[in-house]
């Protein structure tokens, strides 16, 4: 990824909008890049910034209540100033300042990936529904805690988003992120008796994927003898 791409894409990750493929690799480059790493500091400093000093107010049911009776139950009463909207306005206020503080803070992101923990965590999924959110929590977590182990142990339906060729809600592949995840230490393991009883080749299932003969046995066993928490998602 080059500078204008990932720089074109920082709004969105700091919003946390981006699908999981995208912020993987945006987070590639931030690794690398010391003057994207800046900038999307000043983007998240600006936000929390706003976040702390933005009013917000929520209309009192009795004017919601008189909009929905003069433009029909099922109209939608105007909604009170949503704290991004605002925020527009404090950008342009705050911007200048806020990224000549982040261009000299250079903050290291690098630095706090490196930042050591020592937990080991099972990331269970039993429905491929819930893939692409618990992707974006493993993300969020790794991010958060960048040395911790994760197993995500896939049975039943949950396989699915592991077989080739398999798409998130956004049309992204989920192998891209699944190939990202494995180079970021994350091990897939895939119950092997669900590929039995669904009549599914180890061909069709991603090769980043591990086999176990059973993902409870492999849950069961990942906590008993290797210390790991349960995550059900």
């Amino acid at each position: 990824m080059k500078c204008p791409e990932a720089i074109r894409l920082l709004d969105g990750y700091v919003d946390d909008e981006l699908d999981v493929s995208s912020a993987l690799t945006l987070e590639d480059h931030l690794a690398e890049c010391a003057r994207c790493r800046a900038r999307g500091e000043s983007l998240r400093a600006l936000r929390s910034a706003v976040q702390r000093h933005t009013e917000y107010r929520v209309a009192p049911e009795g004017l919601r209540t008189g909009l929905r009776s003069r433009f029909g139950a099922g109209a939608e009463a105007p909604r009170a100033p949503t704290r991004r909207r605002i925020a527009a306005g404090a950008a342009a206020l705050a911007a200048l300042a806020l990224a000549a503080w982040s261009w000299q803070a250079g903050v290291d992101w690098a630095g706090a990936r490196m930042a050591k923990a020592e937990s080991k965590v099972i990331y269970h999924i039993a429905d491929s529904r819930t893939a692409s959110a618990a992707l974006r929590t493993l993300r969020n977590h790794l991010e958060a805690s960048p040395a911790t182990k994760v197993v995500v142990v896939a049975h039943n339906e949950g396989v699915d988003f592991l077989l080739r060729g398999a798409r998130d809600e956004s049309g992204q592949l989920y192998e891209t992120a699944v190939q990202r995840f494995k180079e970021r230490g994350v091990d897939f393991r895939v119950c092997t008796n669900t590929l039995v009883r669904r009549r599914i080749e180890r061909a069709g299932i991603v090769p980043e994927a591990t086999l176990v003969p059973s993902g409870i046995a492999e849950i069961g066993r990942l906590q008993e003898s290797e210390g790991y928490a349960y995550m059900r998602m």
